[in-house]
């Protein structure tokens, strides 16, 4: 059985069938060069049809630039293309004779554009065919050379590869060596698309120079294979010919293994039909869509098991993925979305270069209900401050010009909506305070002198009255300490510069209205803000002797934390306020008037003596809402009683509170030198008490919860850049009698944050959704037992990083883990590393000599490198077998765990 199988896969990839083919139009010259017949000679074709044919180059790599791969690239890697590299040194070292063609770009090729703007490649635009046949070959015809009458022939070729649908790291023309077969899939080509990314040109000269390639243009080829797999090539110029080099996306395309499960369920309680023999081998609707002017912008729509956009940034193809509101769960059919036309005039903006497009999506409800939604454009995505940093993400840039410390949304449905959100920041900027006043204080020199003589004479009073007495000098004298004794101005040498200074202030933005600001507060002077939360505080009336205790309704506020440092700086401990803040809407009224649509509003101001305010955070128990405060060496418990903020518990740490974390009543509380406490509010006598502690002395930057079921875990980022996962294990034997929190896996990041969220992990069955809730409440309606294993309900962390990076940590299953660990043992061995370095060694815990450390030398790992087995959906399908053979293990397997993964890392 097993060689009958070989022997069908082996007629499979022998096959010349045509499988999938692409009609385009480009530039007349974008293909030329010296493609291989089938009876192995080389010969160049002119695709406009003239009859002109060219003489044939001496080699592949005629004209190369120094940009180009040299010979030692080509010894290293030339197995995965296919090139010699004694022929390649020997075409280089020739190109590099003949002075190559260097005066013919505009702009070297680059890593992020290899096209480069090459304006050799420009020219007439004529229609291009490209077919991939069952083997994986892809050839691309002429239209004006071929002839109709007889089949496709050598006359009309103008570009072949093999490898296409394979997975191959680089489709190239002149491979001397077919790329390797899958041995355990049949797989081949569904459908493909070649397609500019990129600023959209005209019309005009789109007909008299093709689609010109300038240097943030990129001509793309994506292949959608019959498994569900995508891959993405971008063209890199190699001087005599063009090759496609494939993007790492990191990207799994095909349908999960929830989703299957999730279809059969819909079969069995006959919501959906099964589908016949002939049903299943209908007709295949596209997907993959080009558009040419959406938002001046040229790229490509994919309508695949999981929607995406491919578009251009500077140049570098990017992918952004395509949620649908209210879509339906992923399951009921093949591809949520079912129907894509660009080309649609929008009344309102009414510009042609600016067209928008509509969509044909299956939305919640019966299963085969559809929803139309029409699209103005990609205006967001495609901003002039618009980033595409990579993970299927867009990001916009919103500059203020004053540096953002915080940002909080107001969630209050009265004064804050979806169509028209309201933020509060937390802004600082930088000021130059006038010092005129340092040049002339208006008093003589004998004047001067004499306050000098009296301030002096007085300083030693005090200070004789304190060595008699015994005793220092009392705080008051030292805040008394004028700046000016130590310094003065002679303006015959110039006059005082500014003094640079940075006031805080708090901002009320709406983002619907550009981000205007419309209204703000500053601080004071000396005041810095250290924190800031937007929470509902309950009104509660403390007890009497005439009254119990009473409660009225939660009010939203914008409450600060802040640090007052006075101008003797460290010689008097730093002091904090919490201030309060109310954010009411305008009437109707006074908004037709040109008022803005809210206001914030000043209630109350409490003086923290402890030490500046760091953290703050909203506290829920038995219905009641209450402030959570962290100065100094300890947290306080504060109700609002409408005029006034009463503490009604504290607790004392060893040194500075970092950061509070709250669930239900539990504490997470950072010390910034003494780690992590396990803490429990109790409403009946309102205390909090220790439960448990790391005993290692670490410095703590940001604290987050996870959790899978009933497991939960602490995640703890230290100054080392480093990861701990503990748990609170009362009966463990490591845990001291359940006072140590225990140490379960450790991860070296390699790099800093300050600031872990946890999210809902979202399965590969709600991830096309724009509103995750409403496609949810469907999934449960359509199988009552979802949501009821662990893997359902689990909530990971996000981190954004101080380089500018976005990360997520999901807990994972028993079975999944150990099987990505053996994956990440055998590709950290298999694949090349950056510059030979070893990826175990890098994540290895980083440890703290600080006071000699608790712990023992013994590291407890237990953290799958997702940057590294992410790699494994980029590789050939050849090589993705290999690896999963080498564990004992499937490629459906690894791919449907990749997918897992990047869908419970998905935060928007």
């Amino acid at each position: 059985d097993e060689e009958e199988e070989d022997d069908e896969i082996e007629r499979h990839y022998a096959s010349n069938s045509i499988v999938s083919l692409d009609i385009f139009e480009a530039s007349s010259n974008l293909f030329k060069g010296s493609p291989i017949s089938s009876s192995g000679e080389a010969k160049i074709s002119d695709v406009s049809g003239s009859g002109n044919d060219q003489k044939p180059s001496e080699s592949y790599g005629a004209g190369l630039s120094s940009n180009d791969f040299d010979a030692d690239d080509y010894e290293l890697y030339g197995s995965a293309i296919g090139v010699d590299a004694k022929g390649r040194a020997e075409s280089s070292a020739h190109s590099a004779g003949a002075g190559g063609n260097e005066a013919s770009r505009t702009f070297a090729p680059t890593r992020i554009n290899p096209m480069g703007g090459s304006t050799e490649r420009e020219g007439p635009s004529t229609t291009f065919l490209a077919i991939c046949r069952q083997s994986g070959s892809l050839e691309i015809h002429g239209v004006a050379k071929i002839d109709f009458a007889r089949s496709l022939n050598d006359s009309s070729l103008v570009w072949r590869s093999s490898g296409c649908g394979l997975g191959s790291p680089v489709l190239a023309q002149r491979a001397l060596k077919a790329p390797r077969t899958p041995r355990m899939h049949s797989t081949q080509t569904a459908e493909m698309r070649f397609f500019f990314a990129g600023p959209s040109v005209s019309s005009e000269s789109a007909s008299t120079s093709g689609d010109v390639l300038g240097p943030m243009r990129s001509f793309c080829l994506l292949v959608e294979t019959d498994l569900g797999d995508i891959h993405l090539y971008a063209a890199s110029d190699r001087g005599n010919a063009i090759d496609f080099t494939r993007i790492p996306t990191g990207m799994v395309g095909r349908p999960s293994k929830d989703q299957a499960r999730h279809n059969l369920k819909l079969r069995r309680r006959k919501i959906i039909v099964t589908p016949s023999s002939e049903e299943t081998q209908r007709y295949r609707p596209n997907r993959l869509h080009r558009f040419a002017s959406i938002s001046s912008q040229s790229g490509l729509f994919a309508g695949t098991t999981r929607p995406f956009w491919v578009v251009s940034e500077r140049g570098a193809p990017a992918v952004v993925q395509h949620r649908s509101r209210h879509a339906a769960p992923a399951g009921g059919k093949d591809v949520p979305v079912a129907g894509f036309c660009d080309g649609i005039s929008v009344p309102e903006k009414g510009d042609a270069q600016n067209n928008g497009f509509l969509t044909l999506h299956e939305r919640i409800g019966r299963v085969g209900s559809q929803r139309i939604t029409v699209f103005d454009g990609l205006s967001d995505i495609f901003a002039p401050l618009g980033l595409f940093p990579g993970g299927g993400l867009c990001i916009q840039k919103v500059p203020f010009g004053v540096t953002v410390r915080q940002v909080q949304f107001i969630d209050d449905a009265s004064v804050s909506s979806a169509a028209r959100p309201l933020y509060a920041l937390l802004i600082s900027r930088e000021i130059e305070v006038d010092q005129g006043l340092l040049d002339d204080d208006g008093l003589s020199p004998e004047d001067r002198q004499k306050i000098k003589d009296e301030k002096e004479k007085e300083q030693t009073r005090r200070q004789v009255e304190a060595d008699l007495g015994g005793f220092d000098v009392e705080q008051e004298w030292v805040e008394e300490i004028e700046r000016d004794d130590y310094f003065e101005v002679d303006p015959t040498l110039g006059r005082a510069p500014p003094l640079p200074k940075r006031v805080f202030e708090v901002w009320l933005v709406d983002a619907a209205s550009g981000w205007s600001v419309i209204d703000s507060y500053q601080l004071k002077e000396v005041e810095h803000g250290a924190s800031m939360e937007v929470m509902s505080l309950s009104e509660i009336v403390p007890e009497t002797r005439t009254s119990a205790e009473s409660q009225a309704d939660d009010d939203l506020y914008i409450v600060l934390g802040t640090a007052i440092i006075d101008k003797d700086g460290e010689d008097v401990q730093a002091k904090g306020r919490v201030l309060l803040f109310n954010v009411s809407r305008n009437t109707d009224e006074e908004i037709e008037k040109g008022e803005p649509q809210a206001e914030m509003t000043f209630i109350y101001d409490k003086d923290i003596p402890l030490g500046p305010v760091t953290s703050l955070t909203c506290l829920t128990s038995e219905g009641k809402n209450r402030l959570v405060v962290g100065a100094g060496a300890e947290i306080t418990i504060e109700q609002w009683t409408g005029a006034k903020l009463a503490q009604v518990g504290f607790f004392h740490v060893n040194m500075q509170v970092q950061r509070i974390n709250l669930f239900k009543t539990f504490f997470l509380l950072s010390d910034a030198y003494d780690s992590l406490h396990f803490l429990v509010w109790r409403e009946s006598d309102k205390s909090l008490t220790l439960l448990a502690k790391d005993y290692e002395p670490v410095v703590l930057y940001a604290v987050g919860l996870m959790s899978r079921g009933g497991a939960m875990s602490f995640v703890c980022h230290d100054d080392r850049e480093n990861l701990q996962f503990l748990q609170y294990a009362p009966n463990d034997v490591a845990a001291r009698g359940g006072n140590k929190l225990v140490c379960r896996a450790d991860f070296h990041l390699g790099t800093q944050t300050t600031a872990l969220q946890s999210h809902f992990c979202r399965s590969s069955l709600l991830v096309n959704s724009a509103t995750p809730t409403s496609t949810l409440a469907a999934l449960k309606q359509q199988d009552p037992l979802f949501g009821r294993i662990d893997d359902d309900q689990r909530f990971a962390v996000h981190f954004g990083s101080t380089d500018g990076g976005l990360a997520s940590l999901v807990p994972l299953s028993e079975q999944a883990y150990w099987r990505l660990t053996a994956l990440q043992s055998v590709m950290s061995n298999a694949l090349d590393s950056n510059c030979a370095l070893s990826y175990r060694a890098w994540r290895l815990y980083r440890r703290s000599a600080r006071r000699g450390g608790c712990r023992s030398n013994g590291r407890m790992k237990g953290v799958i490198d997702g940057d590294l087995v992410a790699k494994f959906a980029d590789l050939s399908l050849a090589d993705q077998e290999d690896l999963s053979s080498a564990i004992g293990s499937t490629v459906e397997l690894i791919m449907d765990n990749i997918l897992d993964i990047r869908c419970s890392g998905m935060v928007i």
